[in-house]
């Protein structure tokens, strides 16, 4: 405990940032989208690499403009030196807020007419004329105008410009194209109905990281890239580089006989002699956390768990490994439940000691942010 009575977290852990991986992905991105914009989203602080710390390395990679959730992001990115176009892609309801985001020059996302009276009010006492991208729903079912259903919108642009018109996709994984094709379809109907209006929708985007390395940008004029630019992309990401990661060092090396429990609930027992190693690193920081808003259905459920009890070695979880003092690598698979605070690996058949290194692949939205942070530039 601190002075000021706050909780002072010191970890072992060391989140890497590999700038020239997030070059090299830019690029990759770029060739796959050829003459279409690249919009950068980052969101949530940076994907919790910290704003400020992302956008420095972005800014220098001929990004087209930026993209957040939070309002506050966006004041942010103007402080931090950020003159290029930013997208606020939720809404903002509360009049000082779109008051600042109008000064600031944000553009709004549009998807409903409560915010379309809100920036028509602040347009009249202002005389600034709001920059928007329509949102559409198309099958996300979060926010913007039903993409059947649209209202007049014919008096927008008399106190508004639009300049984009863009929906979300689902990722729904059952027939992934299909479906991105199928709400990419809609978009453009609404769009067709919005020229009927006598409204130019502008810059279409619907594609997400996962749609752009599998898709393209589906006919479009721009994609929304977060996580592929990190390395961390679900679906057509082979040329990719994982540019985020984890690194702590192994603390303690112990020797343990065959037939010894090992972790929590005592889930793993070795089947020899082992010497593992012990890192100070768990759930606390970030690693071995993932989402999953349901279980999956019975049957893949049941399917799943006889698949990784066959094929153990492709379903294993591993860690990658390297001398302190020899620089050899190795991956090596986790022993036992990961703990809030600790993991074992298995070490026996490799030479490796205390104070070597172990890589964990992450997802830095989940990393603790007391974790320090260190750039690897090119």
């Amino acid at each position: 405990m601190n002075s000021d009575g706050n909780l002072v977290f010191q970890k072992q852990t060391v989140m890497k940032i590999d700038a020239g991986a997030m070059a090299h992905n830019v690029q990759v991105i770029r060739e796959k989208i050829g003459n279409a914009q690249l919009i950068a989203v980052i969101k949530e602080n940076g994907y919790g690499m910290g704003l400020e710390r992302e956008y420095t390395i972005l800014k220098k990679l001929n990004i087209d403009f930026f993209a957040v959730t939070n309002a506050e992001e966006a004041f942010a990115l103007r402080r931090f030196g950020c003159d290029a176009d930013i997208l606020l892609m939720s809404p903002s309801f509360d009049r000082d807020e779109a008051l600042r985001l109008l000064q600031n020059n944000i553009i709004f996302m549009l998807g409903s007419m409560k915010q379309a009276t809100l920036l028509k009010k602040l347009s009249e006492e202002t005389g600034l004329t709001p920059r928007v991208h329509l949102a559409i729903e198309t099958g996300m079912g979060r926010y913007g105008f039903l993409w059947n259903q649209l209202p007049n919108l014919s008096a927008l642009p008399s106190f508004l410009k639009i300049e984009g018109c863009y929906s979300h996709l689902s990722g729904k994984p059952a027939g992934y194209e299909k479906e991105a094709r199928r709400q990419q379809s809609r978009l453009l109907s609404a769009c067709e109905a919005l020229k009927k209006q006598g409204i130019d929708p502008g810059i279409r985007h619907i594609c997400n990281s996962a749609a752009t390395m599998s898709l393209g940008t589906l006919g479009l004029e721009a994609v929304r890239c977060g996580s592929a630019i990190l390395g961390k992309c679900a679906r057509g990401g082979a040329r990719l580089k994982n540019a985020v990661w984890l690194e702590a060092p192994v603390c303690l090396v112990a020797e343990l006989p065959k037939g010894s429990t090992v972790g929590y609930q005592a889930c793993a027992v070795l089947n020899r002699d082992s010497r593992l190693g012990l890192i100070r690193a768990g759930h606390g920081d970030g690693i071995m956390l993932g989402y999953a808003d349901n279980p999956e259905p019975l049957i893949h459920g049941i399917i799943h768990l006889i698949a990784v009890k066959l094929l153990k070695k492709r379903y294993q979880k591993t860690v990658l490994v390297t001398g302190k003092h020899n620089g050899k690598k190795a991956r090596v698979p986790y022993i036992g439940r990961s703990g809030v605070a600790h993991v074992m690996i298995d070490l026996t058949d490799t030479p490796f000691a205390e104070g070597d290194i172990v890589q964990f692949n992450v997802n830095p939205l989940f990393v603790h942010p007391s974790i320090s942070k260190d750039i690897i530039k090119e």
